[in-house]
């Protein structure tokens, strides 16, 4: 696009709505320090490319000349970006004609303004000069895809800065974020970017930071796709050369094409949540590839998730920070991309208590009551002390004094002792309370015991020993009272949607059970014992009136050692199943439906979503 200027198919309008969201991102591309490039020949477009121009009031020789948009969507252009602002000084008169002409003949369009960094005497803010655009706009183009067009400064002889415009590299990145910030904020959607390869080298320094927007590279040189910018691995759009276009009135009109070879898809934006809590996120595609349903892949996602075939993202994620997956998704040669960030901060931590072996009244215990790294854990008499005060955190984790209860090395072997270490999310660290053997159809109390899954181990008192100072190990699980645990009360996450089982309106017997949003509140601070109940605020997980038959609701009720409160966790695809025994059927959130406030019930055991629980 050049500083004076300035989509006819549905697959043109519905990828032009994804690419304003984000789309086209990816690892970052290796840049040029080259200024300028000279004008050449410029390539073919690429067969299978949809075609555009990109104009501005010089496509307008005189001031009543206008474009003949029918006879341009005639000659096969199908979109058309046109510049509508520059600075908060510069209105292009024609832009609102051009953009309703070009809708009228069918074209999508886009809106654009011409970045001023420097102000030239006016504003420089890149807020103000995003509103400006937005405003010139108005009503009937405000939605529109927006692009920024930031490029060499053609006014360095009269504002005596630079190509820059007289920023250095950090200062031109905040403003080009300040702008993206402000279209965001507006419209919900960030704006295109438009720029050379050689100028955003020299002047963000080369910046990765915006590569989940879309790019729009100026290449007129080189055959095939065009050099890109640092921080993406594919484009969008591409402004490929110039040429007389019919219905336009200049012999050199800058023609642009769509990237031929793209699955478009939609961005789901800025991902948050804590580490341990379940995540579910759909990755949709703008236009499907006609015929055939693409594969998908995923690098950098957080530990703990992964993606499935039709492109959903699900899983625990468990390690705090900030990750930048980017998922692929390839059908019939052709492939399409998509970055997002994706933040997991560190979980949160429910109340403390202690962790109470079935055997001779003993406790796991913090040796010398330290939180040092690699302070032993033993049992010892529960005391009620400070170095026997652990929480289960919804990441999975077993904490005492803010540090990890973890089997030593990357890869212990049994036997091996546990001790403390600095948390980090790791799978090491995480410990699942669940039940070892296969289902059984007795009512016996069936020990629950601590499971790392990351080596099959149980957490153990090894020979059974009831003496104070025994150092706890990990070994081959075999469900006995040497391995049988009762963690203190904790949250009870869904898989489906970052849900929690929630005792929802008090402790009168018969209260319904259902998952609701996780608030850490005591409603939600559920134990497990060694008797097979689960437990809130003092009352037991019951099938109403011992029902066995699918659907019978889940509530609350005053323990009585019934089977209708009997559970045993059994270990799932990435959690555990409650199995109630005495119907064989499984905890279930009817439906997979992740909607807060779902009443929960036993349905047949099938490993859905919606019947795996994680913090038991």
């Amino acid at each position: 696009m050049r500083h004076h200027l300035s989509l006819h198919s549905a697959g043109a309008c519905a990828l032009l709505a994804s690419l304003a969201i984000a789309g086209l991102a990816g690892s970052p591309a290796v840049a040029s320090t080259a200024g300028p490039a000279a004008s050449t020949a410029a390539p073919a477009a690429l067969p299978g490319a949809l075609q555009g121009v990109d104009v501005s009031s010089f496509q307008h020789p005189t001031s009543t000349t206008p474009i003949d948009w029918a006879e341009v969507a005639g000659a096969g252009i199908q979109f058309a970006a046109v510049k509508a602002t520059e600075g908060n000084y510069y209105q292009n008169p024609w832009a609102l004609k051009d953009l309703a002409g070009a809708q009228a003949a069918g074209l999508s369009v886009i809106a654009y303004a011409f970045a001023n960094p420097n102000g030239g005497g006016h504003s420089k803010s890149p807020a103000v000069q995003a509103d400006y655009l937005l405003s010139y706009l108005g009503a009937s183009f405000r939605n529109v895809p927006v692009l920024l067009d930031i490029e060499w400064d053609p006014y360095v002889n009269t504002d005596h800065t630079n190509s820059c415009y007289g920023l250095k590299p950090s200062a031109m990145v905040t403003w080009i974020a300040g702008f993206d910030s402000e279209i965001k904020a507006k419209t919900g959607r960030l704006p295109i970017i438009y720029t050379a390869k050689s100028w955003w080298q020299t002047c963000t320094g080369g910046s990765t930071a915006f590569g989940q927007t879309p790019i729009w590279p100026s290449d007129p040189n080189t055959p095939g796709s065009p050099l890109l910018p640092a921080g993406w691995a594919n484009w969008g759009f591409w402004q490929y050369g110039l040429g007389t276009v019919p219905g336009i009135d200049t012999t050199d009109t800058d023609l642009d094409q769509l990237n031929p070879a793209l699955i478009p898809l939609l961005s789901p934006g800025t991902r948050t949540g804590a580490g341990g809590g379940a995540a579910s996120l759909q990755i949709g595609q703008a236009d499907p590839v006609s015929g055939q349903a693409p594969s998908f892949s995923a690098t950098g996602l957080p530990p703990g998730t992964s993606i499935g075939a039709g492109g959903r993202i699900s899983g625990w994620p468990g390690t705090p920070g900030t990750y930048h997956p980017v998922v692929t998704a390839a059908a019939g040669g052709t492939s399409g991309s998509v970055s997002f960030p994706w933040t997991v901060s560190l979980a949160s931590q429910g109340p403390a208590g202690p962790v109470k072996l079935d055997l001779g009244g003993k406790c796991l215990n913090d040796v010398g009551n330290s939180a040092a790294n690699g302070t032993r854990a033993e049992i010892w008499k529960c005391n009620g002390s400070a170095a026997q005060q652990w929480t289960y955190v919804q990441d999975g984790t077993l904490r005492i004094h803010g540090k990890c209860l973890v089997p030593p090395g990357s890869s212990p072997a049994s036997g091996a002792k546990v001790q403390l270490a600095t948390c980090t999310g790791a799978p090491v660290q995480q410990w699942w309370l669940t039940y070892p053997r296969s289902i059984s159809s007795s009512l016996a109390a069936i020990p629950v015991t601590l499971l790392s899954p990351a080596t099959g181990m149980c957490l153990s008192d090894p020979g059974w020993s009831t003496k104070n100072g025994t150092r706890v190990v990990i070994g081959s699980c075999n469900g006995n009272k040497n391995q049988a645990w009762t963690p203190p009360a904790g949250p009870v996450s869904s898989r489906v949607a970052g849900l929690c089982l929630d005792d929802s309106s008090g402790t009168a017997n018969g209260t319904m059970i259902d998952v609701s949003k996780c608030d850490g509140s005591v409603a939600q601070q559920w134990t497990t014992g060694p008797d097979g109940t689960v437990r809130v605020q003092g009352k037991c997980l019951d099938v109403q009136a011992g029902g066995t038959a699918a659907g019978t609701p889940v509530n609350l009720w005053s323990c009585n050692g019934t089977g209708a409160q009997q559970w045993q966790l059994v270990p799932g695809t990435a959690g555990v199943t409650l199995v109630n025994p005495a119907s064989g059927l499984c905890l279930s959130d009817p439906g997979n439906s992740g909607a807060s406030g779902t009443a929960m019930e036993i349905d047949p055991c099938t490993g859905a979503t919606g019947q795996e629980w994680r913090d038991l």
